[in-house]
């Protein structure tokens, strides 16, 4: 058992374990509460509304960090290639260079839809559907019609997620790295990247 914490944040980070490996439908109250170090009552206290109020919590914090680590590249005055290439490693980097899995997508897509999950799933979803438009739009201004743009940003992210399941999958995060890498490789290439 990890010793316990004080802090929200911190617990957050022990809980993200659990939910991360075993879904939002397989992460029990005795299993969070061993993460965390403390008792059902303790984690309780932290967090009275139960495992949806842990996950609204955890859903939150991993919009935060996606959006910190990778799409706020999206914006500001690089040219288009260098945003993709800092959005790329951003991706990269939220999922520990595709050792993690990305939370958004266990919580949006391994958990029955049932009434305490549905928020957390619209939430998800039209947080995506803004990334997307902000992917969009730097292929947009890279120079592709609006129709193509959308499909570049959809191509873009299929490849990252599909590289990050193989590599789940096979157990090697270094598959993701090496998609990674050939995803840099042709942005650089297409768009002209310093």
């Amino acid at each position: 058992m990890s010793p316990p914490s004080a802090t929200k944040e911190a617990l957050i980070d022990q809980l993200r374990g659990v939910f991360v490996t075993r879904g939002y439908d397989g992460a029990t109250l005795t299993n969070l509460a061993s993460a965390a170090g403390l008792s059902k009552a303790s984690l309780y206290h932290h967090f009275p509304g139960g495992k949806p109020e842990m996950a609204a919590a955890l859903v939150r914090h991993a919009i935060a960090d996606l959006h910190k680590l990778a799409f706020s590249h999206l914006a500001g005055n690089q040219n288009p290639g260098n945003k993709l290439l800092m959005f790329i490693d951003g991706f990269s980097a939220y999922t520990h260079a595709g050792a993690s899995d990305c939370l958004l997508a266990i919580f949006n897509h391994h958990s029955t839809a049932t009434e305490e999950t549905a928020h957390q799933q619209m939430l998800i979803n039209q947080q995506f559907d803004d990334w997307h438009m902000a992917l969009s739009n730097v292929f947009e201004e890279a120079g592709l019609r609006p129709k193509k743009a959308r499909r570049a940003a959809h191509d873009l992210m299929a490849a990252l997620y599909g590289a990050l399941l193989i590599a789940k999958m096979h157990n090697q995060p270094s598959l993701f790295v090496d998609a990674v890498k050939r995803l840099k490789k042709n942005v650089a290439r297409d768009f002209k990247a310093a």
